[in-house]
């Protein structure tokens, strides 16, 4: 998958300006699937070329105007020409665990804390993700129904969050406490 995939994807639920994309992208795919804001401008840029957005202008008071930018008939086409393609499963990178696995030329206290902090951030995806979740169940019936997948996707992100979160705490359990 590329980035551009992902952006269609995301204006196929709603348009949006690039700021928004971002903003969207972190609170749902971004546990996933993961860019920086000039990898998005970027891809939108190179996606208007290819006809596959279009956006509108809209002048600000005292700033630059801003794109409001919607997924066009050809760019739904491309994205539904690459949602019948088979897909590999992902190969996860994850330094931290690479630090967990070769921990024991830690001192207890630093591998307790490596692993404090990577729970708290953790914990701070399901906190966000718990946010949005509370604002996609509060939506009329009629807007629901178009983050019905999209919900579904971040609720596998809860349980992955949830999942470490349970891990930490194992981890915790069995590494002792160094006394001072």
């Amino acid at each position: 998958m590329s980035i551009k995939h992902a952006i269609l994807a995301l204006l196929d639920i709603d348009q949006g300006t690039g700021y928004d994309l971002m903003t969207r992208f972190n609170n749902s795919i971004g546990s996933f699937w993961s860019a920086s804001h000039q990898q998005v401008y970027k891809e939108l840029a190179s996606l208007a070329t290819e006809g596959w957005v279009e956006f509108d202008e809209v002048e600000q008071a005292g700033k630059p105007s801003k794109k409001i930018y919607r997924v066009t008939p050809a760019g739904l086409d491309e994205l539904k020409s690459w949602l019948q393609k088979p897909v590999k499963p992902l190969k996860v990178k994850y330094p931290f665990l690479i630090k967990i696995f070769a921990g024991d030329h830690l001192s207890k206290a630093q591998l307790r804390q490596d692993i404090i902090q990577n729970s708290a951030e953790h914990r701070e995806t399901l906190d966000a993700y718990t946010k949005l979740e509370q604002w996609i169940l509060h939506l009329p019936e009629k807007e629901k129904k178009k983050y019905h997948l999209p919900y579904a996707t971040m609720k596998l992100g809860m349980k992955v969050e949830q999942a470490w979160l349970e891990w930490s705490e194992e981890m915790l359990n069995d590494i002792p406490q160094e006394r001072e």
